[in-house]
């Protein structure tokens, strides 16, 4: 097998059914300066319109569709990292350079952490993962009977696509703003009308953003868009890195499916080191390369969880705990926000 250059950007698109997924990947698919380096996996076969492509099939019987424009387009098969490995192998095969990019059509109801844990099993690949929500402007997602999953997708999206903002009024779409905002403070927002851009924003490489794009343009707001999720900030005074990855490890297995999302700034006496969790999953640590900001910082999004579940959790350190709705400034150094408030 010919091995990437660099890890693959591995793409998760979520979102509920109807909003909008198949359309913002055919988009993708058609779109001219796509190259070779793209390939999807969908739920299901003929989900995706790519009239003319070519049928090829892999060594384990995975059948691979290829566009004139060099993109290939493969259903799930029962095991993810079994279909991913056979795309990557059956690629290597036929001689073509490795992936660049890799995506993956969740279903309505798939929860993203359930995902990411997945991935472990293609840890060689050393792949960036980083996840797609789509959210329908007309039809306030969180309103549904699919709560708990779409609340998952959502907190856990590093960009959120607004759909049908074309079929909705200005405080609509301001009300869906502000909901993701809140929910999700680590997010960039996708709302441009034209399917064209929206589509090529939303899976634009993270080789290819621009610096400073992953820092979004407001301040993190400590509230509640939703009477069942909550944001909340933990100031973890001096602790010892390895007692507060500790903590973080017993902060996730007492929440359970409680805890949405997690991202965490542990200072250390060289470096920072940035930690994060989809559900309950775990990203591997990341040290950052500028000097230790000094400060230990969490950010815990939370689905029916009170302050007091959180706060009785042991800690060897002091914990100042802020919930207020009061606009705070997140970070003040430049690498350390774009880490903090960017992609897996």
């Amino acid at each position: 097998m010919i091995p990437p250059s660099r890890g693959i950007d591995f793409v998760i698109l979520t979102g509920p059914l109807g909003s909008g997924k198949t359309t913002l990947l055919e988009h993708l698919l058609h779109q001219d300066d796509t190259g070779s380096g793209t390939a999807v996996i969908v739920n299901e076969a003929g989900a995706v319109n790519i009239d003319g492509a070519v049928l090829v099939e892999s060594a384990n019987g995975l059948v691979i569709e290829t566009l004139s424009n060099g993109c290939v387009c493969c259903s799930l098969g029962n095991d993810l990292v079994a279909t991913v490995q056979d795309l990557v192998e059956t690629r290597a095969r036929m001689d073509l350079p490795p992936f660049e990019r890799i995506i993956l059509e969740c279903s309505g109801l798939s929860m993203p952490g359930e995902v990411v844990r997945s991935l472990a099993g293609l840890a060689h690949m050393q792949m960036v993962v980083s996840i797609i929500c789509m959210y329908d402007c007309s039809r306030p997602p969180l309103a549904g009977a699919q709560f708990d999953a779409v609340a998952a997708q959502l907190s856990a999206a590093n960009s959120v696509v607004l759909t049908k903002v074309d079929t909705v009024d200005k405080d609509a779409l301001d009300i869906a703003r502000v909901t993701v905002e809140r929910i999700n403070p680590f997010a960039t927002i996708i709302d441009e009308q034209s399917q064209h851009i929206r589509s090529h924003k939303a899976f634009l490489n993270a080789s290819q953003r621009p610096l400073g794009t992953s820092l979004p343009q407001r301040k993190l707001v400590l509230a509640s868009a939703h009477p069942r999720i909550h944001v909340y900030q933990a100031q973890l005074a001096e602790p010892d890195p390895g007692d507060a990855i500790d903590w973080l490890e017993n902060v996730t297995g007492s929440l359970g499916e409680k805890l949405l999302r997690c991202k965490a700034l542990i200072s250390t006496a060289e470096r920072d080191l940035l930690m994060q969790t989809v559900g309950t999953a775990f990203s591997a640590p990341r040290l950052l390369r500028t000097p230790p900001s000094g400060r230990s910082v969490a950010i815990f999004i939370t689905q029916d969880c009170a302050l007091e579940a959180l706060s009785q959790i042991p800690s060897p350190f002091t914990i100042n705990w802020c919930i207020s709705t009061r606009e705070k400034e997140l970070l003040g150094n430049q690498e350390v926000r774009d880490a903090y408030l960017g992609g897996h």
